[in-house]
């Protein structure tokens, strides 16, 4: 059987740009072309098929990213590409599969793709619905979980889809914000507040300690640079997401 081969701009991709389209064979005979995609998010997971930290992690990504979010799959999807394309075949790909548990679509001999992006196996990247690069790992993927969970839930939210991600039981005010944020939620306990900056950095946590709980929470952003942020707010175990403006 004939695979494609992964084709890709050869330069850098970087956060806030627009990711190019490739594609690649997957596992079984199909191909997978970013394109084909458009107006869904998608989840890339890099890897090598022997990879010991990659296979360790791929568990990881199927629970936590894959079958959190893959229920509402008209508007995401993940994908992991096989990096290693000299051991990279239906079997070592298949091994792969097997000892992870992953479900999700697993592409054969994508270097092209990784190198086209100027990444490299074991990270993580979303790509959000309009075609835009909002989080490229630079951490192997077991540290950046969270992060890429974070940016998938960010890029969910904006397009205003999804039960877990409808803020109605919060008040975030006043937004824009200029020195102090208030969050409320109605009836309900907050127990943690993330702030992310453009590029999907973290640049605020305000956890709540362990055995208190509040319903009401202040937080000072007078030390941040105006501009366009995103927030997480943990409540009853529920992620609540948004877009939060800085204006002075």
């Amino acid at each position: 059987m004939l695979l494609m081969a992964a084709a890709i701009p050869a330069f850098a991709q970087q956060v806030g740009e627009t990711a190019p389209d490739f594609e690649v064979g997957l596992l079984g005979g199909e191909q997978f072309r970013l394109s084909d995609h458009s107006g869904k998010v998608v989840a890339v997971f890099f890897f090598g098929n022997t990879c010991p930290s990659c296979r360790a992690v791929g568990s990881i990504i199927e629970s936590s990213i894959n079958q959190a979010f893959n229920s509402d799959s008209a508007h995401f999807i993940t994908v992991g590409i096989d990096t290693w394309d000299t051991s990279s075949n239906e079997s070592s790909v298949s091994g792969f599969k097997s000892s992870t548990g992953i479900t999700f679509p697993l592409a054969i001999k994508g270097g092209a793709v990784a190198a086209g992006y100027k990444t490299t196996y074991d990270r993580l990247m979303v790509i959000d619905k309009d075609g835009i690069l909002v989080h490229k790992g630079i951490v192997v993927a077991s540290n950046d979980v969270n992060n890429t969970i974070a940016a998938i839930e960010e890029s969910l939210a904006l397009t205003g889809l999804g039960a877990s991600y409808d803020n109605s039981q919060l008040s975030v005010y006043p937004n824009p914000v200029a020195d102090v944020l208030h969050v409320v939620a109605d009836e309900l306990s907050i127990s943690d507040v993330v702030l992310y900056d453009v590029t999907g950095k973290q640049v605020l946590r305000h956890e709540v300690s362990t055995g208190l709980s509040t319903s009401v929470l202040e937080l000072s952003l007078s030390g941040f640079e105006p501009g366009v942020y995103f927030y997480s707010i943990l409540s009853e175990g529920v992620p609540s997401t948004g877009k939060l403006i800085i204006q002075r």
